[in-house]
């Protein structure tokens, strides 16, 4: 089972853009907010543009993101995160996505 669940409404990812805490690395982009205090896992969302690549290379990317945040997602059920890729992520490797997403949620 994963430890995080999908964020799924437009206006979640709005919220997060909007009010949420931001972390900027040379591939993504981080936000970082407060969840429902009713949560029973965190929140996470990833974002992956036309801009980064064709369906397959944004498929994978977007796989990657959630491999590594399956490791690195905080316990704490009362977190709701954002990452938004940027286009230098489709030449990124999983390790680089991994050390960046730690940086940025530490």
């Amino acid at each position: 089972m994963r430890r995080f669940a999908s964020l799924r409404r437009q206006a979640d990812f709005a919220r997060l853009r909007q009010r949420g805490r931001r972390m900027a690395t040379p591939n993504l982009t981080v936000y970082r907010g407060e969840g429902a205090p009713q949560g029973e896992r965190p929140l996470v969302g990833i974002t992956v543009s036309t801009s980064v690549g064709k369906a397959v290379i944004r498929n994978t990317v977007k796989r990657r993101i959630a491999a590594a945040l399956h490791e690195l997602v905080p316990a704490d059920p009362q977190v709701r995160i954002l990452v938004v890729a940027r286009p230098s992520t489709a030449a990124a490797t999983y390790g680089d996505l991994r050390s960046e997403l730690s940086r940025a949620l530490a």
